[in-house]
């Protein structure tokens, strides 16, 4: 007679893959999963319940990693200005030359890596809520003075082998709000205009600076 060695055993559940992973990589996991809630349902509509069920966790483990939503979210954003960094500035440090370097970021930014619906999802849904939270407002505003500074550089890098006189601070500043706008409008039309075309845009705004 063939006996059932699995008899009375309770059936594994999915999440006790989570129980054997490391306190980083749950946090990791969870941030990920905040993003990915943000992208779907908007910051209003991302609830514990929403991610939770977009990890694959219980509350539990939130509260556990986090201590609550909000600094749940503090880290998720604070992760999402890390990635940005690392992609238009950490992986172009051997660039250079400063116009190589103004491209290489330009192409990066408007990339297939960070121009994507989901992606730029993210950034809309922070973008959101950052008048209203001190918290978002401070990284937010550390992100945008990081990023003044870093093409600010370049401007003025490309200004001296050019030997032309410009402001770089006020060409950094409208670089990067165009940009912004540029992800943006694309974010709510993605037919409205191509990668290359938002890259040629920026580009002519550098060429007119130097003009």
């Amino acid at each position: 007679m063939k006996t059932n060695d699995g008899a009375g055993k309770r059936p594994k559940r999915r999440r006790e893959r989570h129980n054997r992973e490391s306190p980083d990589v749950r946090r990791k996991s969870l941030i990920q999963a905040t993003m990915r809630s943000i992208a779907k349902y908007g910051y209003a509509g991302t609830t514990i319940g929403k991610i939770c069920a977009e990890a694959q966790v219980s509350r539990g483990l939130i509260n556990h990693h986090f201590g609550s939503k909000e600094e749940l979210i503090r880290q998720s954003y604070k992760e999402l200005c890390d990635e940005w960094v690392f992609q238009t500035r950490d992986m172009l440090r051997e660039t250079r030359d400063p116009e190589d370097k103004m491209r290489a970021m330009l192409r990066v930014s408007f990339g297939p890596a960070l121009f994507k619906q989901e992606y730029l999802g993210i950034w809309v849904g922070f973008w959101s809520v950052i008048g209203k939270s001190p918290t978002l407002r401070k990284l937010n505003r550390e992100l945008y003075n990081q990023d003044r500074v870093a093409f600010q550089k370049i401007f003025e890098e490309i200004a001296a082998k050019r030997g032309k006189a410009i402001d770089s601070r006020r060409a950094a500043i409208s670089l990067i709000a165009l940009m912004d706008g540029l992800w943006l409008q694309w974010c709510l039309d993605p037919k409205g205009f191509t990668a290359d075309e938002a890259v040629a845009a920026c580009l002519d705004l550098v060429t007119h600076t130097f003009a």
